[in-house]
C-alpha cells in the first residue's frame, strides 16, 4: 500500500516531465527545422540560402532563426539596410541572439552611423559576456573614432587579452605617441 502511495505521484511526475518537459530552446528547434538552409549558408551558397530563408520567413513569421539567417544572407550581399531590418526583426522575436547584435552593429558601421554601431556593440559585449575579441576591437575602434581614447584603449586591451593580434597592433600604433598625450 505504501509503495502504491509513493508510486502514483512518481509516475505522475514522470508523465508530466515527458509530456511537458521540452529541453530544447526555440532556436535549437528552428536550427534543426532549417538545417538544409543553414547548410547552404555555411557552404557559402548565399543566393540559394537567401531564397530558402525568404520562403521560411513567409512560412514561419515568428521564427527568429529564419529572420536571422535571411539577415545574414543580406549581410553577405552587403545589403546593409535590408540586413539591419531583418536583424531588428530577429531581436524583436528573440533578443538573446548575441550574434545579431554584433552583425547589427556592423551594418550600422558600414552605413557610417557610428553612434548606433557603438550602442549595439556595447549590447553585444554584454551578451558575449566579455569573451569576443572582435566585438571589443570594433568597440575600441568606434570609441577611438568618437574621441574617447581612454575607453578605446581599455577595449583594445581586453581584445588583446582575448588573443586578438590586430588589437595589439592597434594599441602599439594608436597609443604610443601623440594621441596618448592629447587624451590626457
Amino acid at each position: 500500500m505504501e509503495a502504491l502511495l509513493i508510486g502514483i505521484p512518481f509516475f505522475l511526475y514522470i508523465y508530466l516531465r515527458i509530456t511537458l518537459g521540452n529541453d530544447i530552446t526555440p532556436q535549437e528547434r528552428d536550427e534543426a527545422l532549417f538545417y538544409e538552409g543553414i547548410l547552404l549558408f555555411n557552404n557559402e551558397e548565399y543566393a540559394r540560402a537567401f531564397r530558402y530563408f525568404d520562403q521560411k520567413v513567409k512560412d514561419f513569421p515568428k521564427s527568429a532563426t529564419a529572420f536571422f539567417y535571411r539577415a545574414k544572407c543580406h549581410f553577405s550581399f552587403e545589403n546593409w539596410e535590408a540586413a539591419l531590418n531583418d536583424f531588428e526583426k530577429t531581436l524583436r522575436i528573440d533578443n538573446s541572439i548575441a550574434e545579431a547584435y554584433h552583425h547589427k552593429a556592423t551594418c550600422y558601421y558600414y552605413l557610417e552611423n557610428y553612434e548606433h554601431a557603438l550602442f549595439e556593440l556595447k549590447r553585444a559585449s554584454r551578451m558575449y559576456l566579455d569573451k569576443n575579441a572582435e566585438v571589443f576591437r570594433m568597440k575600441g575602434e568606434l570609441e577611438f573614432r568618437s574621441g574617447d581614447f581612454e575607453s578605446a584603449e581599455k577595449s583594445f586591451k581586453i581584445a588583446e587579452n582575448l588573443g586578438d593580434s590586430e588589437s595589439q597592433i592597434l594599441l602599439q600604433t594608436l597609443f604610443l605617441g601623440n594621441i596618448r598625450n592629447t587624451s590626457q
